[in-house]
């Protein structure tokens, strides 16, 4: 009976509530021209709605008194308007937003500190694109073509895909140097940490957002966050209701088609279905293969070989295989279900696919034909403003046998990845301490042996953990200076435990200036095939002449060197690369028109791990040599030192063989310069520059003939100018971004040489016909300068493309 009247009387109270109750309409709207801001955020109390694609919105049941509505928008300064609540419902509210510049100290980044905190105190150098950059971006779909023009960050293309993303030096052509993270997960290859940019499960459409922090980012993030971390955040379904179409066309046979539907049901249920499919022609890629009609294209590269490989073989001739893998292909689907407990605490499920081919990478010893992968995910994530919890697996296969291009050789992958990791963070002692503490831990399951291809590891079946433990805590001791200190513990069974330190000071000497200083540590881990590679470096070699003539002089026993395999296989003895940073920055608004960032940096880099082809063995093989000192001179002679010191013991077959092999050589010392200024002559033009300096000095390398180099120009300028309209009836917008890089010397295994100067222009424009439909228009290399960026790289040409997309 009690338990009744308790209930009867919450009902009751209830209904009273109720019934004081009223429902308020209205409309945001951007302050500058009237337009409808789509997708804001309006929230009252705990109870929080969306605005359409027209900018109207709905409260229904909000209680009778002052009520404090926030709002805030993607690109938009956020507002809290107090309004009145009475019996009367209100209809046609008006709320206006600002558009966020430069001046306002709203921008937020998440990646420096793994949560939300304004970008003036983020203490690392970071870099922030979403909103327009984002939609303009759509006109082509590129999505490391959006990074190109931020100060410290190198782009290189090699392809019309292939692309190397790198911050601060020693850029490789499969570069492994910076984290890339998409939606908290790593989509690199798992047997080599190559970056596959044209196999996302997305598309440039549907990102949020791009983060990319230059310089060391291990203390919270772990191994391979050596150079830096580009974190790419795509849309929540709650934020990108309705359905969006996108088709695109361009040169090169290029087509495009993206359709993305999110809606909602049972009030706090969110899902959104994002599918895409993509075609080009790989017109700027032409057989190497000289004694077959090939060409090669510049002094210096290797050239292409026919012949069977493994049972693929190149039938006919390099020319035929290319032409029956002319067309970049890339499809892929995702569907996504979140259910909201409350504003602040989601849970988010996920599954994905992408099926993608007809791919050309550049590696250390030639190019790499990708004929197709599958590579499919799941993902379960928990996100709240206090805790964050996700899992997730992740497989790569390839369907079709990946073809070495310059030798008989050809390798696959069928590869599973596990992980989980939890983050807490909360603010102690009146909010002047913020803490955060996580933890991860990762397995990761790698074949090469699979169907229609040979192992390319020995042993072939690997399985390593990988287990992560870190802090940060930052002290606020007044408000314009906080110190924050971080650390990270890494584990494995393939590397020695990494302790990974982190200190920063950051001060706000007045209002938006702010000034940084930075201390960490960050390392990087060797590939599974610097660890247990087994393949050919090269056809056999015979040096049986030497040997007898050595023998008979000396009158010694032969040492059967015969017909000699050459091998490159692993170094199980190879250690971490890692890396001291210090750091000085410098963020400021100046007259609330610019903003400028300035960074400088010093980095003492230690254990490179060498390219594997480099021509020398470590002394983890045996090494095959004469009882007599003086025959083992002749014959270092005879032979030549780099060939002498690889001649090793196989431990496979127990003969003699030339095995080359990665070792850590060197200790390099690194000075570098960062400059971004961006300004807005008035609310419709803004320039953006940048500068990059970069230098390098090699202190130590205990292996001559394998060369240290930067791999990145000494100096690099952007210039760019954008212009919006926003006040007319159909609003546009047009930007020429110009790259300017100097000449500078490049080398990774096989290929050494010198890539020329070259400056690009680009265009951009787009024109919003309605609300929902925009046309936009891309065109790289503008003036058709033919340069290539990595030496090994094809020529890169002129490339434009056309997109219309229509939201309803």
């Amino acid at each position: 009976m009690k338990k009744y009247i308790i209930y009867t009387a919450l009902s009751f109270f209830a209904i009273l509530v109720t019934a004081n109750a009223s429902t308020i309409k209205g409309k945001v709207v951007n302050n500058s021209n009237g337009n409808a801001i789509k997708n804001a955020k309006l929230t009252i109390g705990n109870v929080s709605v969306r605005a359409d694609k027209n900018g109207q919105f709905k409260f229904s049941n909000i209680a009778e008194g002052m009520q404090d509505l926030k709002i805030s928008g993607s690109g938009f300064k956020s507002s809290i308007k107090q309004i009145e609540v009475s019996k009367s419902d209100i209809e046609n509210l008006e709320l206006k937003l600002d558009e966020i510049t430069f001046e306002s100290r709203e921008i937020e980044v998440f990646s420096s500190s793994r949560r939300m905190e304004k970008i003036t105190e983020a203490p690392s150098a970071i870099s922030l694109i979403e909103g327009k950059q984002i939609e303009k971006a759509n006109a082509h779909g590129q999505l490391t073509k959006t990074l190109e023009h931020l100060q410290g960050i190198d782009v290189v293309q090699s392809g019309m895909n292939d692309f190397n993303v790198n911050t601060r030096g020693f850029n490789n052509s499969i570069n492994r140097r910076v984290l890339v993270l998409l939606d908290g997960r790593d989509p690199s290859t798992p047997l080599i940490n190559l970056m596959e940019w044209n196999s996302l499960q997305t598309n440039v459409a549907d990102i949020s957002r791009i983060e990319a922090v230059r310089g060391p980012g291990s203390a919270l993030y772990g191994a391979n966050a050596y150079n830096g971390v580009i974190n790419i955040i795509t849309n929540a379904p709650k934020d990108v209701q309705g359905t969006r179409v996108s088709v695109t066309g361009g040169e090169y046979g290029t087509m495009k088609a993206d359709l993305r539907h999110a809606g909602n049901f049972m009030d706090n249920f969110y899902y959104k279905i994002n599918v895409g499919y993509s075609t080009q022609n790989q017109d700027w890629i032409q057989s190497r293969d000289t004694t077959k009609g090939g060409v090669i294209e510049y002094a210096g590269l290797v050239r292409d070989v026919t012949g069977n490989r493994n049972g693929v073989g190149v039938i006919g001739s390099i020319d035929s295989l290319i032409n029956a893998n002319r067309k970049a292909i890339n499809m892929f689907a995702t569907a996504r279900l979140d259910y909201e407990f409350s504003n602040n605490s989601t849970l988010i499920s996920e599954v994905g696919y992408s099926k993608y081919g007809g791919e050309y990478f550049v590696n250390q010893t030639g190019r790499i034909l990708i004929p197709q992968v599958s590579k499919p995910f799941v993902r379960l994530a928990y996100k709240s403003t206090n805790f964050n919890a996700q899992a997730h697996w992740s497989n790569r296969y390839t369907d079709k046998p990946q073809i070495v291009m310059n030798a008989a050789a050809s390798s696959g992958e069928n590869s599973d990845v596990f992980v989980t990791d939890a983050q807490w963070n909360e603010k102690l002692l009146d909010d002047k301490l913020r803490l955060t503490i996580g933890a991860s831990y990762e397995t990761q399951n790698v074949r090469t042996a699979v169907e229609g291809s040979s192992a390319l590891l020995n042993p072939d079946s690997i399985k390593n953990n990988y287990s992560g433990v870190y802090s940060q805590a930052e002290y606020e001791f007044n408000k314009s200076l906080k110190l924050v200190l971080a650390g990270r513990i890494d584990m494995s069974t393939l590397f020695e435990t990494q302790f990974s330190p982190k200190a920063a000071l950051v001060w706000e000497a007045m209002e938006n200036q702010t000034f940084r200083l930075t201390v960490n540590r960050s390392f990087l881990r060797p590939s599974y095939s610097d660890f247990q590679r087994r393949s050919a470096a090269g056809a056999p070699a015979n040096y049986n002449l030497i040997d007898s003539t050595i023998a008979a002089q000396f009158g010694i026993s032969k040492l059967g060197l015969g017909s000699l395999a050459q091998l490159n296989l692993g170094n199980p003895k190879i250690g971490v690369e890692s890396s001291m940073s210090y750091e000085l920055g410098y963020k400021g608004v100046v007259n609330k028109d610019m903003f400028i960032t300035a960074d400088v940096y010093f980095n003492q880099r230690k254990n490179f791990i060498s390219n594997p082809l480099g021509g020398l063995a470590p002394d983890v093989y045996t090494p095959v040599r004469y009882k007599n000192s003086d025959a083992n001179d002749s014959l270092r002679v005879k032979l030549g030192q780099s060939t002498y010191d690889r001649l090793s013991i196989d431990p496979v077959t127990g003969k003699a063989a030339l095995i080359v092999a990665p070792q850590n050589i060197g200790l390099v010392d690194e000075l570098g310069f960062e400059l971004g200024l961006n300004y807005y002559l008035n609310d419709n033009i803004l320039v953006n520059l940048n500068y990059t300096h970069l230098e390098a000095e090699i202190k130590e390398n205990k292996v001559a003939t394998n060369k240290i180099l930067p791999n990145s120009p000494k100096n690099k300028y952007n210039f760019g100018v954008s212009y919006e309209d926003k006040h007319s009836s159909m609003p546009w917008d047009i930007s020429i971004q110009a790259r300017m890089v100097e000449e500078f010397k490049w080398i990774a295994g096989f290929y050494e040489g010198i890539v020329p100067a070259y400056t690009v222009v680009n265009l951009n424009a787009g024109i919003n016909i309605s609300h929902e439909l925009r046309l936009g228009i891309n065109i790289f290399n503008l003036l058709d300068n033919k340069h290539y960026e990595i030496f090994g790289g094809t020529y890169l040409q002129r490339y434009s493309t056309a997109n219309l997309a229509y939201s309803f």
